[in-house]
């Protein structure tokens, strides 16, 4: 899930991007109408009929410089959003590939600014926990290795392989998910 403070930027960032497109327009169109024209609201309607011409060509070219402008800042704001999440989602998916492939697996790290960090340490929480598992079965089937080696007929030696036995049967039940 894409954590509240990255989607608050995302907005914030694009209504400023929006604000400051209009604010280009407004300056744009401050400075194309001739100053000593504007004296009263009325004076600024019938300035503004007046410079119709002016006005219209200036409206059209902001309109067109500020759709170019606004449309390429926010395709880079999606691209540079997007690659916070695809990019984690690549590395999962590519860590995962390896377990499956190699049965062995490091650390899944991030970089700082991606989104999916709490995915990250949650993973290698649970990469930890199977590798423990692991250690605690290969450590308990060793030490029945051990026992069933040194098995002879005393009721002495069947009790210890019996109790390295039940050792290893603990070591799976916890492994179980």
């Amino acid at each position: 899930m894409i954590e509240k403070s990255f989607k608050r930027k995302f907005i914030l960032r694009f209504t400023g991007i929006v604000l400051t497109g209009m604010g280009v327009i407004a300056m744009l169109l401050y400075i194309t109408i001739p100053s000593s024209e504007i004296r009263h609201y009325a004076d600024a309607i019938s300035s503004f009929i007046k410079a119709d011409d002016t006005l219209s060509g200036v409206i059209r070219a902001a309109l067109i410089v500020e759709s170019i402008v606004i449309s390429g800042v926010v395709v880079l704001v999606a691209v540079l959003a997007s690659h916070k999440i695809a990019g984690p989602v690549y590395s999962l998916r590519r860590v995962l590939n390896e377990l499956v492939n190699t049965r062995k697996v490091r650390p899944i790290t991030f970089r700082s600014y991606d989104q999916l960090q709490n995915t990250a340490r949650t993973f290698n929480t649970m990469i930890n926990g199977l590798n423990e598992h692991f250690r605690a079965i290969s450590d308990a089937y060793e030490e029945f290795e051990g026992a069933r080696k040194e098995i002879d007929d005393t009721p002495e030696s069947a009790e210890r392989l019996k109790k390295k036995a039940d050792n290893l049967g603990k070591a799976i039940e916890r492994f179980r998910v």
